[in-house]
């Protein structure tokens, strides 16, 4: 892995802009990839998955987001909504440029899959177990890592950058009702019902409604992430509902 660690990090540099706001949003964006890989390696580690499966569970969160430099670059922005679906811009970067062909044919189409779906609301009915796992992995090692990005960004003085938090306004007492609504339904929070940074909190809480793996729900519950998240939205009944919901189904 790390020949492929290496062409990651060269790959990134390699589009890196002068300007450094720029420079910085797609630094961060690596470091994200790379964390996440080191998050997939803990998953995998912890449910002691088979090798195939770890392997490919790892090369996939390895590039999960590689999409996301050539999007920056064109579209200088990280909202697939305001730009392109970055999972399927990833698998073309992947084989136009030839970032698996250490991999056999099967390793290298189940890393493009994951990397295609990882991103996805849901996943579609019926994968094969040979694209399920690995992009299960990486779904959950993906919001690990933007969980405690989001943090960084959403705690009393923390850092302004609205590339990240997606240009939402920033209203202390107001949330989606429909993405409350969601949560406590069980379902996972809808991007397009985003208004506010509240409604970012409540989205990243939604997401204990699609965790695949007991480590994911022990990390999350060990350092605390939902309920600093919790602690930011306005203490009204029905947040109170949600923060009793989303706890307990990390237990």
């Amino acid at each position: 892995m790390d020949e492929a660690v290496q062409d990651l990090v060269a790959f990134a540099q390699g589009l890196f802009p002068g300007d450094p706001l720029h420079h910085a949003n797609m630094a961060l964006k690596l470091d994200h990839c790379l964390r996440v890989f080191h998050e997939a390696e803990a998953i995998t580690a912890a449910e002691n998955l088979s090798s195939v499966t770890t392997r490919r569970a790892l090369w996939a969160a390895l590039f999960h987001d590689v999409g996301r430099f050539e999007q920056y670059v064109v579209y200088k922005t990280f909202d697939d909504r305001k730009s392109t679906d970055h999972g399927r811009l990833g698998s073309r970067t992947l084989k136009r440029h030839g970032l698996l062909d250490r991999l056999d044919a099967q390793d290298g189409k189940a890393v493009r899959m994951a990397v295609v779906l990882h991103n996805k609301r849901f996943l579609p009915t019926a994968l094969p177990a040979w694209v399920l796992h690995p992009v299960q992995v990486v779904r959950d090692a993906d919001k690990l890592d933007i969980l405690l990005i989001m943090l960084d960004h959403l705690r009393p003085g923390g850092e302004h950058n609205p590339v990240v938090t997606l240009g939402l306004c920033d209203e202390p007492d107001n949330c989606s009702s429909e993405l409350v609504d969601q949560i406590l339904d069980g379902e996972l929070g809808d991007y397009a019902k985003m208004r506010t940074l509240n409604d970012f909190r409540l989205l990243l809480c939604s997401w204990v409604h699609d965790l695949n793996y007991s480590a994911t729900r022990q990390a999350i519950r060990q350092r605390g992430y939902l309920t600093e998240l919790l602690s930011g939205l306005p203490d009204t009944p029905k947040i109170r509902r949600i923060h009793d919901s989303v706890l307990s189904t990390l237990e």
